[in-house]
């Protein structure tokens, strides 16, 4: 069985060549789109800017609605990646188990945050995996309720803790510091707002980008 991530090198390998022979110069990057499962095109971005969308079988797209489909995928896909960061993930989970390592005299509050952490973990492993390289409406929504998962666990916290704000003055030093430390890490993280949200406010630009890559297109389009 050919590994997922084997799959995706080779096939962004034969869409940059396939790319650069139709356009005559090489290509600044290649972005696979799957709109529907196992059916691959490519968005192709030169300099100009102008674009390429290859078909499943690495011909030129004709058709413009397919074009603008998937361009407006990637475009979106684009904001997923910026908004689900496995980094500041994984941030937020280690900013957890600091305060953990401190000491929560409250187990509801220490139950919070055991779930931040694990919620925080499991959508930063998802993000990591190779084949997230791929622009999948599909994923995007695996995104979005893994996302939800972490908003939740943290509106937990933040709800438990909220007696914890009216009384920090009688809470050691270190708790204060690393409490602080750990909502600086939810706020970099995306946890206090939903990704759902997020792509919402996105979806009018990237369907105004993916106009500008429909008529930037090098090949003739027809609907």
């Amino acid at each position: 069985m050919t590994d997922p991530a084997d799959r995706l090198l080779a096939d962004l390998q034969r869409a940059h060549h396939e790319a650069a022979a139709l356009a005559g110069h090489e290509p600044l990057g290649v972005r696979v789109v799957e709109r529907v499962p196992d059916q691959r095109e490519y968005l192709v971005a030169f300099d100009g800017p102008s674009f390429l969308c290859l078909d499943p079988e690495l011909g030129a797209e004709r058709r413009a609605h397919v074009v603008r489909e998937a361009a407006s995928a990637s475009i979106l896909w684009e904001r997923v990646e910026e908004e689900v960061d496995a980094t500041r993930l994984r941030g937020l989970a280690a900013a957890a188990g600091r305060v953990l390592a401190i000491g929560m005299s409250d187990d509801e509050i220490g139950g919070t945050l055991q779930l931040v952490a694990q919620r925080a973990l499991d959508l930063a492993a998802w993000r990591e995996r190779p084949e997230r390289a791929v622009a999948t409406l599909t994923e995007a929504d695996v995104a979005i309720q893994g996302q939800e998962a972490l908003h939740r666990a943290y509106g937990a916290f933040v709800a438990r803790s909220e007696p914890l704000v009216e009384r920090q003055d009688e809470l050691p030093g270190d708790l204060v510091d690393a409490l602080r430390a750990f909502e600086e890490s939810a706020g970099a993280a995306g946890a206090g707002r939903r990704l759902a949200d997020a792509l919402a406010e996105a979806l009018p630009a990237c369907h105004e980008q993916a106009e500008q890559i429909v008529s930037f297109h090098l090949t003739p389009l027809g609907e």
